[in-house]
């Protein structure tokens, strides 16, 4: 009987301790999830408002690019064009005075080291669905692919 108890519990050791480590795994993972969100935010509401500050927080400036499509206006042929994020940004220095309305429509993290954000971004003129590429460096989420689909209302 006595063997029994002891199994027993060790038994109950070992299911507190499988639980009390998922429950630490799903904490991170619920912070990591609260990161990746803010920083796709602050991409939005740094573009939105002309914030410079916020979108310096969201992008990564030394590595981030932008791609998108464009269609050459004679010959009609679509073409890719790459952008660092850093001179994107400064297409966005003043405040609209339009209300946009941002998302999120999914996260996928992996390793909590890499993330991708399907992001709703919608204007009075032009409806955008955005994919946000992540990596978190020195402890920071940062946008380094920015790629996206629009559509003029």
């Amino acid at each position: 009987m006595q063997i029994f108890n002891k199994l027993f519990k060790h038994f109950l050791l070992f299911i507190a301790l499988a639980f009390s480590s998922l429950s630490y795994a799903e904490a991170v993972n619920n912070k990591e999830y609260q990161q990746v969100i803010d920083t796709a935010f602050n991409y939005f509401n740094g573009a939105a408002n002309g914030d410079q500050t916020l979108m310096s927080k969201a992008f990564d400036l030394e590595f981030g690019h932008i791609k998108m499509i464009r269609v050459d206006k004679e010959t009609k042929k679509e073409t890719i064009r790459s952008l660092p994020l850093s001179e994107f940004m400064a297409f966005f220095k003043n405040a609209t005075k339009d209300v946009w309305k941002a998302e999120v429509l999914s996260v996928d993290i992996v390793g909590n080291k890499m993330a991708m954000v399907k992001l709703d971004f919608d204007t009075p003129k032009t409806h955008y669905i955005d994919y946000l590429v992540m990596y978190k460096r020195n402890g920071e989420w940062k946008i380094i692919n920015k790629t996206f689909y629009s559509e003029a209302k």
